[in-house]
């Protein structure tokens, strides 16, 4: 017979393939603050989702296993509980609320932005085009949605701020 330690390598060794692939489903590497505190909350939800999941499935299959009618228990019945009603009501709250406050200060980190930006642009939209102004330089252009036939020859690399579309 397999001890108990010998049944937990084997489990081991078998997952280690999927946990070695699983690096590649991983959000790409930040590039900026705000990027940077994003990834870390995705990180950190992820890593209280993996731990729920492994103490509700845990308790799941102890309790399956332990409490089988092979083994000879009878199943306990507890309607109305006050105190079973009282706790997986208030433990999902406490860890919504774990989450919750993260998350909040990255969204609001998110949008306090607006203080001091590097560079002001206005993009109205008109018929068939976009007007761009770029309020510092004092500099402003349209940008066509059909792409001019000189362009698609090669004839011009840029459009040339100022000129208008037909």
């Amino acid at each position: 017979m397999i001890g108990k330690w010998a049944k937990c390598f084997l489990v081991a060794a078998a997952l280690t393939p999927a946990l070695a692939s699983a690096g590649r489903y991983i959000l790409q590497t930040p590039q900026s603050i705000i990027a940077r505190e994003i990834y870390d909350l995705h990180t950190l939800i992820m890593w209280i989702i993996v731990g729920i999941f492994v103490v509700v499935f845990g308790a799941m299959i102890y309790s399956i296993i332990k409490h089988r009618k092979a083994a000879g228990h009878k199943a306990e019945q507890f309607h109305q509980n006050v105190m079973v009603e009282i706790a997986w009501t208030i433990i999902p709250f406490l860890i919504l609320i774990g989450m919750a406050y993260p998350a909040t200060k990255t969204v609001i980190s998110m949008k306090d932005n607006t203080s001091s930006p590097d560079i002001t642009i206005t993009a109205p939209g008109y018929l068939w085009k976009w007007g761009y102004d770029y309020l510092q330089e004092g500099i402003s252009f349209y940008g066509c949605l059909a792409t001019p036939r000189e362009q698609i020859d090669d004839k011009f690399d840029i459009i040339v701020p100022g000129v208008r579309c037909a």
